[in-house]
């Protein structure tokens, strides 16, 4: 178990996990979004430390980066892609 969890393509899966994880947050019901929100930001925080520990400080500023970059602006927000269908006159 030990020999896994010092291997830093363990800990580059579990950051693409979680990657997957925020982009699904705009599909939550906007009820439980913010439980989500904080649910991601605390399984996130140990992940980047254990990826930055194996990979170093220029990956954990990278993956810091993207995550916070996947919490503040969703790839998959609904209301978004609604909102241009409006205005383009589809919908």
């Amino acid at each position: 178990m030990i020999a896994l969890a010092s291997h830093p393509a363990t800990a580059a899966l579990a950051a693409v996990l979680w990657g997957v994880m925020a982009c699904l947050l705009p599909f939550v019901r906007l009820r439980w979004r913010y439980s989500a929100f904080w649910t991601l930001v605390l399984c996130g925080v140990p992940v980047l430390g254990w990826l930055t520990y194996l990979c170093g400080p220029g990956f954990g500023v990278l993956f810091f980066a993207l995550g916070l970059s996947l919490l503040v602006w969703p790839p998959f927000d609904p209301r978004r892609r609604r909102r241009a269908l409006v205005q383009r006159g589809l919908r």
